[in-house]
């Protein structure tokens, strides 16, 4: 696909590329990821359950209270069955 831009807004998207030091291509497309994003974002934070659980989430990282892996997962689930 050839894109076609006016001189203002390609140097500006350089001038981001630059800063955030990924390529054009890069800058470009997560230009427009994020653009294509917005409605579902909206969606979102319209949601007041899902804008309750991002912050219990983000709070519960805060307080340490996440697991990685798989592995302590099962463990947790095994505990659960157990009580």
């Amino acid at each position: 696909m050839t894109l076609r831009l006016p001189p203002e807004l390609d140097a500006e998207l350089r001038t981001v590329a630059a800063e955030d030091h990924r390529s054009l291509r890069q800058t470009v497309v997560h230009a427009l990821e994020t653009y294509l994003g917005l409605p579902e974002t909206a969606e979102v934070k319209a949601d007041p359950e899902a804008l309750r659980s991002l912050a219990e989430a983000r709070e519960a990282v805060r307080a340490g209270d996440i697991v990685h892996g798989t592995e302590p997962v099962r463990q947790m689930l095994r505990g659960r069955r157990a009580s």
